[in-house]
């Protein structure tokens, strides 16, 4: 039984309305490039009647350097040469879009020359996202660069040896890690750009609030590791503004007591200072604790006393030491050592659900 053929004028419409349901603008051109055909795609992307496309030479829809560049695109139909290449055009508006054009030839059954045709996407909205992110991406590098140049200013002249690598720790723990995922949020975006706009949208937006959070963690990092001139202001000074700061940035309460009967040597008000920060710090990160109370007191044999206590949810003493001895990190490790660089002793005192008290003593005439 012979095949049944559908007529040319059939086959003509089942073309016209798969032409005119696409997604995507189509326009055609003649060998001269006239336009013969549009869909309604393309007039809804471009804001033009079918009247104001059909008959007009194609360039004409162009200006300046987007025409020249369409110009250069068309010649090489003739030559049998497909492209993909993108261009700006001004609606009526003045609303400028970005094209992007997927330009093909077609040949009579001579295999001559007949025309081209393209296919057309609105990819504005997705070129004003790669731009925010490329933004974004450049307030990222200043302020990593800013950030850095301080940090560096702040520790030029420090040579000891465990505070460089304290300060490796911390850049790493909130600075370092808050940029790496800030990193694989804009790869990601760049890759849902094309495929799914409203992804991408959403990615940017976590990508904003991961750089302030990145912001605010390292002007945490430097307030932590800033050793302040107690020359200046005296320790008990410097020391009651720092807690200030904490309570205000942790909200946790902070009660200090001093009862000091003589003067403390530079050392013990450095090392006591790094002492309490590292304690502190430990306590806002770790202890879930709405209070913390610090007494200094120096007694008549000349032995100085630090207590740090607070009502948080307390640790595993014994499961804390055995990590601190392989630990790259600072807690218990860092304050024991400086306790022990001081000449002095350090005991902790803690248990689930109990709190945690840390004691430090030390005679000013031992310290090194």
């Amino acid at each position: 039984m012979a095949k049944k053929v559908r007529p040319e004028s059939e086959l003509e419409e089942i073309y016209r309305l798969l032409m005119e349901n696409l997604s995507e603008g189509v326009g055609v051109v003649d060998k001269n490039q006239k336009i013969i055909y549009v869909n309604g795609r393309l007039c809804e992307i471009m804001g033009l009647g079918k009247d104001e496309f059909l008959g007009n030479h194609v360039l004409n829809l162009f200006k300046g350097k987007n025409r020249e560049k369409f110009r250069r695109e068309l010649e090489k139909r003739p030559k049998g040469k497909s492209s993909r290449y993108t261009l700006k055009f001004k609606k009526k508006g003045g609303e400028e879009l970005s094209l992007f054009f997927r330009g093909m030839p077609f040949f009579d059954e001579k295999g001559k020359f007949a025309g081209s045709f393209a296919i057309v996407s609105d990819i504005t909205e997705r070129k004003r996202l790669e731009e925010r992110l490329k933004d974004r991406t450049r307030e990222l590098e200043k302020e990593v660069e800013k950030r850095t140049r301080l940090l560096v200013g702040l520790y030029r002249g420090v040579a000891d040896s465990e505070e460089r690598t304290r300060l490796a720790q911390e850049i790493h723990d909130t600075l370092a890690q808050t940029l790496a995922a800030s990193l694989l949020k804009t790869e990601t975006c760049e890759k849902l750009l094309g495929d799914n706009q409203v992804e991408a949208r959403k990615q940017l937006l976590e990508l904003r609030s991961m750089l302030a959070k990145s912001i605010k963690a390292t002007r945490q990092v430097m307030f932590g590791l800033h050793l302040p001139n107690f020359h200046r202001a005296g320790f008990t000074a410097v020391l009651g503004q720092y807690l200030q700061e904490f309570e205000r940035k942790s909200g946790i309460k902070c009660n200090l007591r001093v009862k000091l009967e003589r003067s403390l040597p530079v050392p013990t008000q450095v090392g006591m200072y790094r002492i309490i920060r590292e304690a502190m710090n430990n306590v806002r990160r770790h202890a879930m604790a709405k209070r913390a109370d610090l007494r200094l007191t120096t007694g008549p044999k000349g032995n100085f006393h630090l207590i740090i206590e607070d009502d948080g949810k307390g640790f595993d003493l014994k499961k804390a030491l055995a990590r601190s001895k392989h630990a790259k990190r600072f807690g218990l490790k860092a304050m024991r050592e400086e306790a022990k660089r001081l000449g002095g002793t350090f005991a902790v005192e803690t248990a689930k659900g109990q709190g945690t008290r840390i004691k430090v003593m030390c005679r000013l005439t031992n310290i090194r």
